[in-house]
């Protein structure tokens, strides 16, 4: 009888550690920006273990997600070209929160 193999996920992106979760739940707190933490996101055929989901603070707007690769930080805005960085602090850094 045949067998199906399942092949390994690839996940693209991973879990943040607890005290980067902390700061950029203390920043979008300070700038009044909603954070979600979405869970085994899934987007066509890439899968992320975690993913940061930012939100303007008076709609329901994704201003930007963002996940941890393998070797870096990636910020993806609404509208835009996604960046990447060394540390969570300099993610966190380019990010503008829209002025009241």
């Amino acid at each position: 009888m045949p067998t199906n193999r399942l092949s390994p996920r690839v996940l693209k992106g991973f879990a943040f550690d607890l005290p980067d979760l902390i700061m950029l739940r203390a920043w979008a707190d300070y700038h009044d920006v909603h954070m979600v933490i979405e869970l085994d996101h899934c987007v066509e055929t890439e899968e992320y273990e975690e993913v940061l989901a930012f939100y303007a603070p008076c709609g329901s707007l994704r201003r930007w997600i963002m996940w941890r690769g393998r070797r870096d930080i990636v910020v993806q805005p609404l509208i835009g070209k996604p960046r990447r960085f060394a540390t969570v602090n300099e993610a966190m850094d380019s990010l503008i929160p829209a002025r009241s």
